[in-house]
């Protein structure tokens, strides 16, 4: 699952929700722990498939993973430094440290795609945002049966009796929110002597895509069975 999420086109779902976490005050040293691990397994494991290699590192599509990456050594190092200085040079450096990475990152990511040792986004990522984009630019992409659109019916053939379930499991991880159920990616916490895997931004991104493209139907699988498994516990407690 880790391989196939990070050579998927959908970077979003593993990345935006750390992205909203940062971004909101909510940085944690287990948030820096959780995706630093997974961040660096994936793209190890991914680079393992003969029919992958290199892209994980050489393509424009997994660059705000590892974008996200480099941000949190940034704020790791910062809360590391903010009790050790004045609020006011934090802020100094905070500001001015991250304008100066921010604008060195584009400068250099712009110099990998001009020298080519990274390629720029396929036709495939941009038909996942506008879904006639190959159909009148690379046709030979829209004939790929894969990359068609999903019907009603392949999701209730995939998906079975999980189809009607997953969102009442969705619906039971929305009633009882916190920061772990809401933002963290694969993150297993203990509530009440039972498991949960907090995935509510990771299925409401997964069944978007999934419904752009059929091979994406992969990336929704997981969170499906999973939100199922909340669903049926919770019914059956009862």
């Amino acid at each position: 699952v880790l391989a196939l999420i990070v050579i998927g086109e959908p970077f979003f779902l593993h990345t935006s929700s750390f992205v909203i976490v940062i971004f909101s005050g909510r940085y944690s040293s287990r948030l820096f722990v959780a995706y630093t691990t997974f961040y660096c397994l994936a793209t190890i494991l991914s680079m393992q498939i003969p029919f992958v290699g290199f892209q994980p590192v050489r393509t424009s599509e997994h660059m705000p993973a590892f974008g996200v990456f480099g941000i949190l050594q940034i704020v790791a190092a910062m809360q590391y430094a903010r009790p050790r200085i004045t609020r006011q040079q934090f802020m100094t450096l905070f500001v001015g440290g991250l304008t100066a990475v921010g604008i060195l990152a584009v400068v250099v990511y712009f110099a990998l795609v001009w020298g080519g040792y990274v390629a720029p986004f396929s036709g495939r990522f941009y038909s996942l945002w506008d879904t006639g984009y190959a159909k009148i630019h690379i046709p030979i992409i829209a004939s790929v049966s894969e990359h068609q659109p999903t019907t009603w019916v392949s999701f209730f053939f995939d998906l079975h009796i999980t189809a009607a379930v997953f969102p009442v499991g969705l619906w039971y991880c929305v009633k009882n929110v916190n920061d772990e159920r809401v933002f963290s990616e694969f993150l297993v916490i203990l509530d009440q002597m039972k498991f949960f895997v907090a995935v509510i931004l990771y299925a409401v991104s997964a069944v978007y895509f999934a419904g752009v493209m059929v091979r994406l139907m992969l990336t929704l699988t997981p969170v499906v069975c999973v939100l199922s498994g909340i669903a049926f516990s919770y019914t059956f407690e009862k």
